[in-house]
Formats: C-alpha cells, sequence, structure tokens
C-alpha cells in the first residue's frame, strides 16, 4: 500500500507539472495582471518602472473564432522575439500562441495575427499574455485580462 502511496505522489506530481502554463517560465519577470483596461474598446498597457507594453488588437470588439490583428509596442526595452499566448481562465482552450514580427519601419513594434477559440461558455474569460524574450534569454511576461460573450 505504502508503493501505490509513493506511486501516485510521484505520478501525480509529474501530472501536475505537465498541465502548468506554458506561459510560467522559471527564467524571466511576470507582470501584474491587466484587467482594468478593456481591450474590446482601447489599446491597453502594462508599466514596470521605465518599461511599458501595449497590447492593441483589432477588430474592436473582439471577435470570438475570427482572425485577429495583434500590435505590440514596447517602450524601454528591446526583444530579441515577441508571442501572445492566449489561455482560457475558466476552460482550457488548447495551446494557443502566435509569433509577432518586428517592424522595420516602426521601432520597438511588433505585428501579427491570432484568434480567440470558439467556446460554448456564454462568458468566457481570457488570459493573452504578451511574452518578450531577450537576447539573454530572459522572458518577461505580461498578462492582459480579457472577456468574451456568447450571443
Amino acid at each position: 500500500m505504502k508503493r501505490w502511496v509513493s506511486l501516485l505522489a510521484i505520478v501525480g506530481g509529474i501530472g501536475l507539472s505537465a498541465c502548468q502554463s506554458d506561459t510560467q517560465d522559471s527564467q524571466g519577470e511576470l507582470w501584474p495582471l491587466v484587467s482594468e483596461c478593456n481591450l474590446h474598446q482601447q489599446a491597453c498597457q502594462s508599466r514596470q518602472g521605465d518599461a511599458a507594453v501595449s497590447l492593441d488588437i483589432s477588430p474592436q470588439p473582439i471577435p470570438v473564432a475570427k482572425p485577429l490583428s495583434v500590435k505590440v509596442n514596447l517602450t524601454g526595452m528591446s526583444a530579441h522575439k515577441v508571442e501572445l499566448d492566449i489561455s482560457g481562465i475558466n476552460m482550457y482552450m488548447g495551446y494557443n500562441r502566435s509569433q509577432l514580427q518586428a517592424q522595420a519601419n516602426e521601432p520597438n513594434v511588433f505585428r501579427g495575427s491570432a484568434m480567440l477559440a470558439f467556446c460554448t461558455n456564454e462568458v468566457m474569460l481570457w488570459q493573452l499574455t504578451v511574452l518578450v524574450h531577450q537576447a539573454d534569454g530572459q522572458v518577461r511576461q505580461i498578462p492582459f485580462q480579457l472577456e468574451t460573450r456568447n450571443r
């Protein structure tokens, strides 16, 4: 019996670590969640000291299961790579990460496309995390909250 308990603890621990979000990188900085800004109406910004990240998604209001244009503007930091990770808060919606491209004519601006998966929940809460990969391997994680409604 003692072996079974030990085996379950080991397997359970492995299962828990495998289910943790990919955005929780151990080498980086997690910024506070931006929840007071409405991405359906405007670009939203997060600040930490002299650094800022702005996230702008169109069209507005943001539709579900339709292509989205994503723009991220960085201030006070540089990036080797920028990604947008979209995850469901109140329902697991699978892996959804888009790499954004640096813009030659717009310094510190990254653009790309993404899509919110369709969900049957009347109200769906999302976390959109901007992942700023720096040249030294560190990843800054800047989370934004979004709510969608099924109509």
